[in-house]
């Protein structure tokens, strides 16, 4: 056997040899990548679990307590009638109420939310705008939250408006520009 025979075959199972690892290496790519989607599945199932519970740790004494329940529905009526201890316990759960939102609009924004779930948190925390206490509260405490909640108000105060509610549309006129 000469040395030409011997490395052309040296280079063949050379070359061989780099397929078989980029095709190795692919795999494990490929591998990661399904590893990296189960994850993430994972991840957004955990969120949205957190979330949920979150939502409901913030209902729950509404509808188990009824008179933190009667309490909210005055509040939200006349937040200025309040005691000032009534008045820190609006505060309180107002800032909770708030805080969640952005936190689900943050999840959304994110991408850890789908646009479907969004949709429907949103439509629950559009309803809970109606109430005109629940814009005052917000409009005194804006200062106590980012500019991506007040852009979600705002917008949702806009489509209030647009649908005649009176303390939007009061709202709307009342902005400058």
């Amino acid at each position: 056997m000469n040395f030409d025979i011997l490395g052309n075959l040296g280079e063949f199972i050379g070359a061989v040899g780099v397929v078989l690892s980029l095709l190795l290496v692919a795999r494990r790519m490929r591998l990661g990548i399904e590893q990296t989607r189960r994850n993430t599945r994972s991840v957004r199932a955990a969120t949205f679990n957190a979330m949920v519970e979150n939502s409901i740790r913030l209902l729950e004494h509404v509808f188990r307590d009824p008179e933190l329940a009667d309490f909210l529905a005055r509040a939200a009526d006349g937040p200025d009638r309040l005691t000032a201890g009534e008045r820190l316990r609006w505060d309180s759960y107002m800032t909770a109420v708030f805080r969640h939102m952005a936190n689900l609009l943050y999840q959304h924004e994110t991408g850890a939310m789908e646009d479907k779930m969004w949709e429907s948190y949103r439509r629950s925390f559009k309803d809970h705008l109606r109430g005109e206490g629940w814009v005052a509260w917000y409009l005194d405490h804006h200062h106590l939250f980012d500019e991506r909640l007040a852009d979600e108000v705002h917008a949702i105060l806009e489509e209030l408006a647009s649908e005649g509610v009176p303390h939007a549309v009061a709202w709307k006129a009342a902005r400058p520009g």
